[in-house]
């Protein structure tokens, strides 16, 4: 299982909010319900920091962002 989440925040041709997710787990990934909060958590905070940032006029600004699946777990005091 990833520890964090890696994204890279960036805008589409039209200057619109877009991600890129570099490690997502793949097919058949195994994963406890612990787990799978902590990666929806983490994608939830990539899209509020995602739609957050402002859209650049001439150019892409891309930001890459890493989001610890660890202390978001500890952070929600472990919920189940």
């Amino acid at each position: 299982m990833i520890t964090a989440l890696e994204v890279v925040l960036t805008q589409t041709l039209d200057r619109k909010p877009f991600a890129i997710v570099r490690n997502l787990p793949g097919l058949d990934a195994e994963m406890t319900p612990k787990q799978m909060r902590s990666l929806a958590f983490a994608l939830a905070l990539a899209a509020g920091d995602c739609e957050a940032r402002p859209m650049g006029k001439r150019s892409f600004l891309t930001v890459p962002r890493s989001y610890s699946l660890e202390k978001i777990a500890c952070a929600k005091g472990g919920a189940q």
